[in-house]
């Protein structure tokens, strides 16, 4: 299964989230970040994420969306691409570990929804309290 990446966030986050990813794993031909701008409309956000989209089709059989909070302007863009493609899945929360996992495991885990709720999964993982306390419960 060859599988595309697109992350949509309020502001540069999604676009920098992605650059720490090739950071970390190495360039990505296989992800995109778009972020909805200042002075930019949603209408133009979805404009882009649909040109993104019709570009995956091309190479990929399904693409996943990665946005950073559930109800917010990217969230309800990515909503939309439901009724016009049909190879979408949506994840909501963005983080870090949740790319890293998900680009790490996508070549070797077939089931999609598989590695998202494995990614998932780290992704909650990788939030902890750290305080003076935390190393006594190690």
């Amino acid at each position: 299964m060859k599988r595309a990446f697109l992350v949509i966030t309020h502001g540069s986050m999604g676009v920098e989230a992605v650059k720490s990813l090739e950071l970390l794993m190495g360039p990505q031909k296989n992800v995109t970040g778009l972020g909805l701008v200042p002075g930019e409309s949603v209408d133009e956000l979805r404009d882009k994420v649909y040109a993104v989209l019709e570009e995956n089709q091309k190479t990929y059989d399904e693409t996943v969306i990665i946005v950073d909070l559930l109800g917010g302007s990217p969230s309800n863009v990515s909503l939309s691409t439901l009724a016009k493609y049909h190879e979408i899945k949506i994840i909501t929360g963005l983080n870090l570990p949740l790319l890293v996992n998900l680009l790490n495991f996508t070549d070797s885990v077939d089931d999609t929804e598989q590695l998202i709720n494995d990614s998932i999964d780290v992704a909650k993982d990788g939030i902890k309290l750290i305080d003076k306390n935390f190393l006594k419960h190690k």
